[in-house]
């Protein structure tokens, strides 16, 4: 499949060539047309321009945005610690009494659903500002349920180990 090239013919080659470089003249610069020297003079700082508006940062948030996320940020985190007060002591209540550990777990994360609401809600409001696209705005509404779900699970959890502790300090003492 190889093909050697075959040299150029006499025709083609400069006269005044240099000898072991047949097709290489001293001057190629000196033979282009001058538009073709001012284009490539202007190439190179447009291609760093280019560069540079690729290159840059995004839009640096003012003091005041970062203030008012780290707020709603801590604002959910609050509200979620105040579901776990609500449901630990509902389960404190509900241990001394009778049912079963789980039994007890259920109630109180059924008495405090509406603390669990607002942490949901605060915690989509704070995804939502975070998001401008319709998809960002799905994707806050799906992570504020699965944190929802999660949280409400993790204290199920411990609520049903929380009571069982609660029971076996009570009894030995």
């Amino acid at each position: 499949m190889y093909q050697p090239i075959a040299p150029l013919p006499m025709s083609f080659q400069k006269s005044n060539a240099h000898p072991d470089f047949p097709l290489s003249t001293p001057h190629v610069a000196a033979q282009r047309p001058l538009g073709w020297v001012r284009a490539g003079a202007l190439a190179m700082p447009l291609a760093a321009l280019l560069l540079a508006a690729c290159a840059s940062q995004p839009a640096v948030e003012t003091a005041e945005a970062r203030q008012e996320s780290a707020q709603m940020n801590s604002g959910w985190q609050a509200e979620r610690a105040k579901y776990m007060d609500c449901v630990q002591d509902r389960a404190s209540d509900g241990a001394k009494g009778k049912g079963t550990s789980k039994e007890v777990a259920a109630g109180a994360i059924d008495a405090c659903k509406g603390q669990l609401k607002v942490m949901h809600d605060a915690f989509q409001s704070y995804l939502s500002a975070q998001m401008s696209s319709a998809h960002g705005q799905t994707s806050a509404r799906q992570a504020a349920e699965r944190v929802t779900t999660d949280t409400r699970e993790k204290a199920r959890t411990y609520l049903t180990r929380y009571v069982e502790v609660e029971r076996y300090k009570a009894g030995q003492h």
